[in-house]
């Protein structure tokens, strides 16, 4: 099927050198040939022969339709009988051959949808362009359609994930680390920017990873277990947006109802004394699961779950891109502390937030 008809229609005879003209400047600049027709309607007699000879230069192109002088049916519709194309232009004796000619190309709503004429509009218009120039040719064999991409906004940004990136590793540079484990935490956002910042990352998750990143270095294995880790042979840990995964089976791990529980443990068991943890993980007022998504947790079950050997310093909340944090690292009242989260999580947080939470083994 053609992508374009190209169509001119003969009325007078003075005019059919300079349509012929016309056609053959189509028929040398789009040389995408077999992605087009010519469609010529010849309403005198007088111009036959010379049309005739553009037919036969180009066969497998041009189809010439001759009508009498009592013709009455409009040519737009005689060339709509006989096109095959998604896109219509007129090729007239007073058109201009410009970068701007393809602006008068109509197109049917009913077989060919407005990013396809875009589209459409847009390469034959390139083709144009680049007619004399071979570097960037058009090639159809490398055609790559992007078809909707223009309606894209510049960029996308998951509020949890683009702000917790930035500032979690922002933290960890400011804390003057060279090196952290990490759980399950996104390699093309937190761990890129770490490496990024000279961090070297030992990364841990279920799944595999088949790249070869310098400054990272990968052990594939559950985080409910780490039966790798020593007891209390890592200094820094940090784990976003992962332990609300653990024990769903979303990411092909075991099914396991306090997967995010054991995980908690093993943690506090592989740290350091006075090691970090940095955490992230979806919170809100109502602590739910939806399986088998993720878990939603109200901030103070992470925090009891990790007390006592782990002392909270700082919890950060993240709410449509706003940041609130509260610092506690002078504060080990326990109470106290459940009494702030406590109060923040009924009258402040959303039903799905972003809670970013640091300890320190005790």
């Amino acid at each position: 099927m053609a992508e374009v008809s190209f169509w001119a229609q003969v009325k007078n005879a003075d005019k059919t050198q300079q349509i012929v003209e016309k056609l053959n400047l189509i028929m040398e600049t789009f040389y995408n040939r077999e992605d087009y027709e010519v469609i010529v309607i010849d309403y005198t007699s007088d111009a036959t022969e010379s049309l005739a000879g553009l037919e036969q230069k180009y066969p497998e192109n041009v189809m010439l339709i001759n009508c009498d002088g009592s013709e009455t049916e409009a040519a737009t519709d005689i060339m709509l009988d006989y096109a095959k194309g998604n896109l219509f232009l007129e090729i007239s004796a007073e058109i201009s051959f410009d970068s701007n000619m393809f602006d008068r190309a109509l197109y049917d709503a009913n077989i060919c949808d407005d990013d396809t004429f875009k589209f459409l509009r847009n390469k034959y218009t390139y083709i144009y362009l680049g007619a004399e120039d071979e570097s960037f040719r058009y090639q159809k064999d490398f055609e790559k359609k992007c078809l909707s991409d223009y309606r894209d906004n510049a960029g996308s940004i998951d509020l949890h994930y683009f702000y917790q990136d930035i500032y979690v590793a922002s933290k960890v540079n400011a804390m003057g680390l060279k090196h952290i484990y990490d759980i399950g935490s996104r390699v093309d956002g937190y761990i890129s920017h770490l490496l990024s910042m000279g961090i070297e990352v030992t990364m841990i998750d279920i799944r595999p990873l088949n790249y070869q990143v310098e400054g990272l270095s990968f052990i594939q294995g559950n985080a409910t277990e780490l039966t790798d880790i020593a007891e209390s042979s890592i200094d820094n840990l940090s784990c976003l947006h992962a332990l609300e995964h653990f024990g769903l089976g979303r990411y092909g791990d075991p099914m396991d109802y306090n997967g995010w529980k054991k995980a908690l443990s093993h943690y506090k068991r592989v740290i350091k004394p006075r090691g970090n943890l940095v955490l992230s993980v979806p919170v809100g007022k109502t602590q739910r699961a939806c399986f088998n998504a993720h878990r939603i947790f109200r901030p103070m079950t992470i925090v009891r779950e990790l007390a006592p050997e782990m002392r909270l310093l700082e919890y950060t909340n993240i709410h449509n891109a706003k940041r609130t944090t509260f610092d506690f690292g002078n504060n080990s009242n326990a109470e106290k502390i459940e009494e702030v989260l406590e109060c923040y999580s009924n009258s402040s947080l959303g039903e799905y937030d972003c809670g970013i939470f640091h300890f320190v083994r005790t």
